[in-house]
């Protein structure tokens, strides 16, 4: 099957939700069909980072957008394009001649995100698989409610955009979601598949002894603003209730490209590390992964990547939606600062109940979340759309 595959984030190095996603299915697709990863980025990525894209088997193309044509594009919304501006801002007229050149042939084309919206064809065949990932409608109003002004009217505003362009390519094409609950956001239309991430349990492997006796660790997008109200929180608010009792308490901030709000966070036993070659050694180095999510949607890499290497999750149930977790069985759920705070202590103090845990999580992990099944999914979505 001769596929497109438009990314808007090189999936090289795969830091992001949608960049880990996009490099798990190409490795594990591109062997098995005919793959051209288009790329639609703001600038060119390094060649050592193309290499290992086309090592994987598939084409590489690169569609350089520039920054020059962003703010053009964006004008549109303001003379009636009601196009949200998460897809205007990668709009650009010459890349979407190359790209319909590119997609000419071709019997799928596999788009990330609803930023690739300026780039699908107009017309069927080729069909169309678009992988939004989470309902990014349902998002924008949750962080709207957390705005105050201006900027909660902005997120209001784009909300309503995402929500009509999501409808819309509900009724139009193939999508793909990470979790049950992410596709009820979107209607539970039949067009709606659920395709969960995964986690390479080669790469997190599972490690029970040598872990430090009191580290708690938080990883993931350290400029994305769910992640970064998450880490505030921790440092502020909970980990202080933690030393409380347990005085020796370090705390490990683990991402990319940290915002300046993060960065204002270390401090004594309070360590940023950004950019780390690898997730899962900071992971397995850590006693408790505490993921305090209170905004933000789809499914949690960063609490699989947890659960895949051993280390017990303290979490809340935002955190864990659309996973198949069981409370007190695989992980431990607490909502309010005080209540993930006693739930630490608790793990810090027990560690037959905090490996029993980490147990039956990597077991879990191992039966429902590896990327291969991910990409079967993927590759029956292919199938399915471009039957006749």
């Amino acid at each position: 099957m001769r596929v497109v595959f438009l990314v808007t984030r090189f999936p090289v190095p795969p830091w992001r939700g949608d960049q880990i996603r996009a490099y798990h299915h190409l490795r594990l697709l591109a062997p098995r069909h005919d793959v051209t990863c288009v790329a639609l980025v703001g600038r060119a990525p390094p060649p050592a980072a193309v290499a290992e894209v086309e090592a994987m088997g598939a084409r590489v193309v690169v569609v350089p957008l520039g920054v020059a044509g962003a703010v053009p594009a964006l004008a549109h919304a303001l003379v009636g394009d009601r196009r949200p501006l998460q897809a205007l801002l990668y709009a650009r007229r010459g890349a979407g001649r190359r790209v319909a050149a590119l997609v000419a042939g071709a019997d799928v084309v596999h788009a990330q995100l609803v930023r690739a919206l300026a780039y699908l064809p107009a017309h069927r065949p080729p069909a169309v698989v678009v992988d939004l990932i989470d309902a990014l409608s349902r998002n924008f109003a949750r962080r709207a409610r957390r705005e105050r002004g201006l900027r909660a009217r902005v997120f209001t505003w784009e909300a309503a955009r995402l929500r009509r362009a999501e409808t819309e390519l509900v009724r139009s094409a193939t999508c793909l979601v990470v979790s049950e609950s992410e596709r009820e956001a979107l209607g539970g239309a039949a067009t709606v598949r659920v395709v969960p991430n995964g986690v390479d349990t080669r790469v997190f492997a599972y490690r029970e002894d040598g872990r430090p006796p009191a580290r708690v660790v938080f990883g993931g997008n350290l400029g994305y603003f769910p992640n970064v109200d998450a880490a505030t929180w921790l440092a502020r608010e909970i980990v202080p209730r933690i030393r409380a009792t347990v005085p020796a308490t370090e705390l490990r901030l683990v991402g990319a490209r940290p915002a300046r709000a993060v960065r204002a966070l270390a401090a004594p036993g309070v360590s940023i590390a950004a950019s780390v070659p690898a997730m899962a050694p900071e992971l397995a180095a850590a006693t408790v992964a505490v993921v305090p999510l209170r905004a933000g949607s789809g499914l949690q890499n960063k609490v699989l990547e947890a659960m895949a290497v051993g280390t017990p999750v303290v979490a809340t149930s935002r955190a864990l939606a659309g996973l198949a977790v069981r409370a007190d069985e695989h992980v431990v759920v607490a909502e309010d600062a005080d209540a993930i705070a006693a739930a630490t202590v608790a793990l810090l103090r027990d560690p037959g109940r905090a490996r029993a845990l980490a147990r039956a999580a990597r077991d879990l992990v191992e039966r429902r979340y590896r990327w291969e099944a991910s990409a079967d999914a993927v590759e029956a979505a292919w199938i399915a759309a471009a039957a006749p």
